[in-house]
């Protein structure tokens, strides 16, 4: 079983890929990986621990509507992460 660090590295790096690679916001994300709503907010927060810059893009008259994009992957390869998502997944899903 992964650590509880693993898994939450593995989770940051599951959301950029999935908020780099089309739009999401918080219920897209909810409904497409089955985390809690909660952890999803506090994940993307945490983007930023990990050197990944993420922001979400006011998209409509109130300030829910939008979604998040992916402005900087810093040091991360998002090549590398779409090559192991799998990989990502599996150790993810052991929490949901």
């Amino acid at each position: 079983m992964p650590s509880k660090q693993r898994r939450a590295y593995c989770r940051k790096l599951l959301l950029a890929h999935l908020v780099g690679a089309e739009r999401h916001d918080l219920r897209t994300l909810e409904s497409r990986t089955g985390m809690p709503r909660r952890t999803l907010q506090d994940s993307l927060a945490d983007l930023a621990d990990i050197g990944i810059a993420c922001v979400f893009v006011q998209d409509g008259p109130k300030n829910n509507h939008g979604y998040y994009r992916i402005d900087d992957w810093g040091d991360h390869d998002p090549a590398w992460v779409a090559g192991n998502l799998e990989r990502l997944e599996r150790e993810v899903s052991e929490l949901f």
